[in-house]
């Protein structure tokens, strides 16, 4: 029984210290240039994955941690605002998200674009950001079969030093 025991302990160790999460790696990844964000948007549309896109949205804890700091707008309704909030994020908010990424994955489609074989050419950014909660407009530029397409972010936010996406994604 012991050997059986000392046997899986030493399996286990072995597999977990050989083994990548590549999932678990990803989320931790800090996207801290608008360049890195591109590239993430490139590989989610590659996978054709609203998941992927959507975790690099804001979380609800950089949502509530924002209403903290504008605290003067709600006074004493704080604590309701950020209750009413984090029903609506889930339910409403990252849905939205994930459906503004799958209407672009569409709108691709119908004008050729094959997302398993785009590659990331450049991001073109006219701004930087000016403080924690402005929106910066970005355009992402792929090529696909040859042909250069653009894709607008109209806002964009470096929250605690990471790139955020936003809903306000199309092909342009």
């Amino acid at each position: 029984m012991k050997k059986s025991v000392v046997t899986l302990a030493t399996l286990s160790l072995f597999l977990t210290a050989f083994t990548t999460n590549t999932m678990v790696t990803e989320k931790k990844k800090k996207i801290t240039t608008s360049e890195q964000m591109a590239e993430r948007i490139v590989s989610a549309l590659q996978h054709s994955s609203a998941k992927e896109y959507s975790a690099m949205f804001p979380s609800l804890e950089d949502f509530t941690d924002m209403m903290k700091e504008s605290s003067e707008i709600y006074g004493t309704y704080l604590a309701d605002a950020q209750r009413e909030f984090s029903l609506n994020y889930e339910h409403k908010l990252i849905p939205t998200v994930e459906h503004a990424f799958e209407v672009l994955i569409d709108d691709g489609r119908s004008k050729g674009i094959d997302w398993n074989d785009i590659q990331f050419v450049n991001i073109e950014q006219k701004e930087q950001p000016r403080n924690r909660f402005s929106p910066i407009p970005v355009t992402i530029v792929f090529s696909s079969k040859g042909v250069e397409h653009r894709i607008s972010i109209e806002r964009a936010l470096v929250i605690n030093g990471q790139w955020k996406v936003s809903q306000f994604i199309k092909l342009v």
